[in-house]
């Protein structure tokens, strides 16, 4: 598509999701999912142009809540956003596929891989496969009692809400703070009805304390990747996690808090397409990796 073109969309149930798909016809399908407040032309700067490179079908899209895809009246589940991904894939005419989540969108992919084992050939679970913590678990609550509340929120709220999950040692480089914020300071705050209704999703899985007898019974091959300093999913949690479903991959990569999948991209994609490489699928590795 040319950048100027409108994303394709698909009325499902309820909302509509606008989508993209990049990559050979022919390619193996590999379908990103992303976390909270994620929008998908992000995947363009990050783990797209490398899964095209080396020969995949890569298709992301937005999920409700995030324009332009549609924000129904909230609150959302994540149940819901998974029967949307699947509606994404079955309007593509597309079966079993890869699918790579990040954070929220890992939770996706997640349960998509639990109940809908047919449709999942392999999942990867970017910063997010974990026992929920108490600190996501206060954080989401604020952040869902200030959506309630529905302010109106200064220009740099969103900016400054994912700066902080930088490393602190890259907080106290002005050089990286004056970076990011000339490349997201200027988007507009994320408004309701999404923003309230991706929180309340996020805020019930992390209380979710039924979901993790789950992991057992997920039989797709799967990557938990996870960032040495992630605070909302710690390499110990992960690890854990990875341990309780069968034959899981674990890598964590060293260097990198949550935006790891931003800020250390190549890492990222490389162990990806070293997961999905035949010859690798399915085997556990468990110590942690080094960033290049």
């Amino acid at each position: 598509m040319s950048d100027d073109a409108p994303m394709p969309d698909v009325t499902l149930p309820g909302v509509t999701i606008a989508y993209d798909v990049f990559g050979p016809s022919t390619g193996e399908p590999v379908v990103f999912v992303c976390g909270l407040s994620q929008p998908a032309v992000a995947w363009q700067l990050t783990l797209v142009p490398a899964l095209t490179e080396a020969g995949y079908r890569a298709v992301t899209f937005d999920n409700r809540g995030v324009a332009p895809s549609s924000s129904p009246a909230a609150p959302y589940t994540i149940d819901e956003m998974v029967e949307d991904t699947i509606g994404l894939l079955d309007h593509l005419g597309l079966g079993a596929v890869r699918v790579a989540g990040y954070s929220m969108g890992g939770w996706i992919a997640e349960t998509m891989a639990w109940r809908h084992p047919e449709r999942v050939r392999a999942g990867v679970f970017i910063g997010s496969c974990n026992v929920g913590t108490s600190w996501e678990k206060a954080l989401t609550t604020v952040e869902r009692d200030l959506a309630r509340l529905d302010p109106e929120l200064p220009a740099w709220f969103n900016a400054v809400e994912t700066l902080r999950y930088l490393p602190n040692h890259d907080l106290q480089q002005d050089s990286i703070v004056d970076e990011w914020m000339a490349l997201i300071g200027g988007l507009e705050p994320w408004p309701n009805p999404g923003r309230l209704g991706q929180y309340e999703a996020a805020l019930a899985w992390s209380l979710d304390v039924d979901r993790i007898r789950r992991w057992p019974e997920i039989t797709a091959p799967c990557l938990v990747l996870s960032f040495e300093h992630d605070v909302d999913s710690p390499p110990a949690r992960a690890r854990e996690a990875a341990a309780a479903i069968p034959g899981a991959r674990f890598v964590e990569v060293a260097g990198a808090s949550h935006l790891g999948v931003f800020t250390h991209a190549d890492k990222v994609a490389t162990e990806i397409l070293g997961f999905f490489a035949p010859t690798t699928e399915g085997h556990r590795t468990d110590g942690p990796c080094s960033a290049p």
